[in-house]
């Protein structure tokens, strides 16, 4: 089963990978001066996925940062089933934790968050 697949193509299975489920609140959300809340919810269970990836070859690597670069994606993620959302990347990291003939281990990592 593919953990995470991004306009088709299937990402390597992550070593690291959390789901973030967030409220989206509009602008008249705040305190009154007597400090009770006062909340308007537009949106509830806006996801961001933090993944990560401990050993990638050069190959894989390109693979998960060209996937994760355009401007949105569609991504279809595992939470306790196949979910598909419209998302972005938010930040990218890729760390190079060996070298040797010619060959390379990076560690990646990526954030996406729903539009």
């Amino acid at each position: 089963m593919e953990i995470l697949n991004i306009d088709g193509t299937a990402l390597p299975a992550p070593s690291a990978y959390k789901v973030q489920l967030s409220d989206l609140d509009s602008s008249g959300t705040g305190r009154t001066e007597d400090g009770v809340l006062v909340r308007e919810r537009v949106r509830g269970g806006v996801a961001k996925i933090s993944v990560g990836w401990a050993a990638l070859s050069t190959a894989d690597c390109a693979k998960v940062l060209n996937a994760t670069a355009p401007d949105s994606m569609t991504v279809q993620y595992f939470f306790g089933g196949v979910r598909t959302a419209k998302m972005y990347a938010g930040d990218r990291t890729a760390d190079l934790k060996a070298a040797r003939d010619g060959q390379a281990v990076w560690e990646v990592a990526v954030n996406l968050i729903e539009f």
